[in-house]
């Protein structure tokens, strides 16, 4: 009966990792809204990004939008919080 119960809890706490849902019930902001973020940042538009990646991002405790996109000759990378939409890091080349 030990193993069934360890085996239950391994099952619930993978299916919260991988729900999109944080323990505190917090909501992800979603792809379009990060995008929005990072190109606020950048103090570009939409229609001006060209060539964009955007992927989800997460380990046990956060998670986070990468997003790569391009202006003209610019190169932008960005880590953005997945619940808050808050810029973690940006870099351009």
């Amino acid at each position: 009966m030990n193993k069934i119960r360890k085996c239950g809890l391994l099952v619930i706490i993978l299916a919260v990792m991988f729900s999109g849902c944080a323990l505190g019930g917090e909501k992800m902001i979603g792809k379009d809204a990060a995008m929005q973020a990072a190109l606020t940042d950048a103090g570009l538009t939409a229609d001006q990004a060209v060539d964009i990646d955007i992927e989800l991002e997460r380990d046990l405790r956060s998670a986070w939008y990468e997003i790569d996109f391009e202006c003209g000759r610019t190169e932008y990378e960005y880590k953005v919080n997945a619940y808050s939409g808050e810029i973690l890091s940006a870099r351009t080349d």
